[in-house]
């Protein structure tokens, strides 16, 4: 080989080699990044199963527990979501907002059942805050949030291997 292939081999293998670098640094990055949010978003979702399940099979107080653990931890996700510069906009909070609309209905419908009006009113408020906060320009009633809940419970009954 001349001297000139070869120096055009060394700088065409250093050239590549950087670039190679970078892209690889670059997508690493969006991997962690989207591994970071999928890690973030498994969690309320375990949560969310384990309320369902609590208010489906469990007695009252255990129901209620669950689902005020879901909540916890979902307003605890929403904080860290929207804390600025805090997910460089890695995180989607839309789906924890619709499950903190679910567990506040489910969390009326436990509280319904016990008899305590005062906190069926508030805990349906809650959900309505939530919802609101996607869809501030439409109305929803009671009526309507305890039934999405009952269809989304049902749906999900529905799909294979729910639950397990």
């Amino acid at each position: 080989m001349t001297r000139t292939m070869k120096i055009t081999f060394a700088v065409a293998s250093i050239v590549g080699l950087a670039v190679g670098i970078v892209w690889g640094c670059y997508k690493g990055k969006e991997a962690s990044l989207f591994m970071r949010s999928a890690e973030v978003m498994s969690i309320p979702s375990i949560t969310s199963d384990f309320a369902r399940e609590q208010f489906e099979h469990a007695d009252q107080a255990h129901a209620r527990q669950a689902v005020l653990l879901e909540i916890k931890l979902l307003e605890q996700v929403e904080r860290v979501v929207h804390e600025p510069g805090a997910s460089d906009g890695a995180f989607a909070s839309e789906g924890s907002g619709f499950q903190l609309v679910l567990a506040y209905t489910r969390l009326a419908l436990i509280e319904e059942t016990a008899g305590q009006t005062e906190a069926v009113r508030r805990d349906l408020d809650q959900a309505k805050v939530w919802f609101n906060r996607n869809r501030p320009d439409k109305e929803v009633t009671d009526e309507q949030l305890k039934n999405t809940l009952k269809r989304f419970d049902a749906a999900f009954d529905r799909l294979p291997n729910a639950g397990s």
